[in-house]
């Protein structure tokens, strides 16, 4: 698998290898959810199975490395040309209206919606919101995401204003792309490391300002590789004259870093109890971030093309809605198979099949149609 089989993204455009990598992440984010009910030990999450198995232990580890981080590399990418389109105005007011404003909505909506259907009373949800007025924000769950991003998007659009950037796109050598990478892992574990001091334990997630949440373990990583995003978008990468790495080295690269992450977090931090070992997969998992996105990348470009990418493409355009709403058929559907007599395996099949399933066509049929709601989304 040479590079030179590699169907480049175009300079303009369509660009179907983030159509298929965006849908297939959002379905990855399903499969991560689903399987954190019927995971060993999981720390907190809305169902838990009584039977576990390892099996999706090591699936919900392994998709939690590279999942977001190709997100916002994806989102990083795009906004340069939608800034230069847009205009500083124009690129808010679509940003309030597609990010601001559904994450708002979920909030407001769907999280009293989780409540209910784990069985809490209308009047327990209004004593809790009583006790602690951001009660909703502290328990947004999935919509974490959106928050996070409207923050970066936020921050690229103010640095644009007052620094303009050059609106003509370059490309850049394959060392300095190389030194750019290196310098984005080395800046990513160090503040990973450096929040097991500050803030705890690498899986602690961190509220700031009352509304917004996330891991402060990642927040590096993050930033790292939306900007990165924002740098591939100007230098061309992955187009036909721009940067095209080599898929053998970063499969390697990916496979060796992930190899020595899951053995570190599924094997020996569960046998040895030393302090250190935790800031340790913060480390491991900020290069891991790295490497298996790059990876992820190079596999979209390659099989951009094949029937199942195809299909992904074609529910590109649900993708963003089906991320928004799935936690609702999950909770509902989890739950009320949840005491039933079969194989975890069989659940777990059936929980992605029809999370999928309920979420496209919800998108599709509702959330597509309604006035307010199909310019949201």
């Amino acid at each position: 698998m040479d590079k030179q089989t590699f169907r480049p993204i175009p300079l303009q455009g369509r660009i179907l290898v983030f159509d298929f990598l965006k849908s297939l992440m959002i379905f990855f984010v399903i499969v991560l959810h689903v399987s954190m009910t019927y995971m060993q030990s999981p720390s907190w999450w809305y169902i838990i199975s009584d039977k576990a198995s390892p099996v999706f232990l090591v699936i919900v580890n392994i998709l939690d490395v590279f999942m977001i981080p190709v997100l916002f590399f994806i989102s990083g990418y795009f906004a340069p040309a939608s800034y230069a389109r847009k205009g500083f105005s124009g690129f808010l007011k679509d940003k309030i209206k597609h990010i601001f404003f559904p994450w708002i909505l979920g909030i407001i909506i769907l999280i009293p919606i989780f409540s209910l259907l784990l069985g809490k009373s209308i009047g327990h949800f209004f004593q809790l919101l009583k006790d602690n007025p951001f009660y909703l924000f502290n328990s947004q769950g999935h919509l974490w995401y959106l928050g996070i991003l409207f923050i970066f998007l936020l921050v690229y659009a103010l640095f644009s204003y007052f620094v303009p950037f050059n609106k003509i796109r370059t490309t850049s050598t394959g060392r300095k792309n190389t030194y750019l990478l290196l310098g984005g892992i080395v800046i990513s574990l160090i503040c990973a490391y450096l929040s097991t001091l500050f803030w705890g334990p690498f899986d602690n997630w961190l509220y700031f300002a009352y509304v917004f949440c996330l891991k402060p373990a990642k927040i590096a990583t993050y930033i790292c590789v939306f900007g990165l995003g924002v740098y591939a978008w100007q230098t061309n990468w992955f187009t036909k004259n721009g940067w095209m790495p080599s898929i053998n080295t970063w499969r390697i690269l990916a496979i060796s870093t992930m190899t020595c992450y899951m053995i570190l977090r599924l094997l020996i931090i569960p046998k040895y109890d030393f302090p250190s070992l935790d800031k340790l997969i913060s480390v491991f998992d900020a290069v891991c971030s790295f490497t298996t996105l790059i990876y992820t990348l190079l596999i979209g470009i390659k099989f951009q093309t094949i029937r199942i990418a195809e299909w992904m493409v074609n529910a590109s355009p649900y993708s963003y809605s089906i991320y928004w709403i799935h936690m609702l058929p999950m909770i509902l559907y989890l739950s009320m198979i949840n005491e039933w007599d079969i194989s975890i395996f069989l659940k777990w099949i059936s929980g992605i099949f029809v999370v999928c399933l309920f979420s496209w066509l919800f998108s599709k049929y509702i959330l597509k149609k309604l006035p307010l709601l199909k310019d949201m989304f």
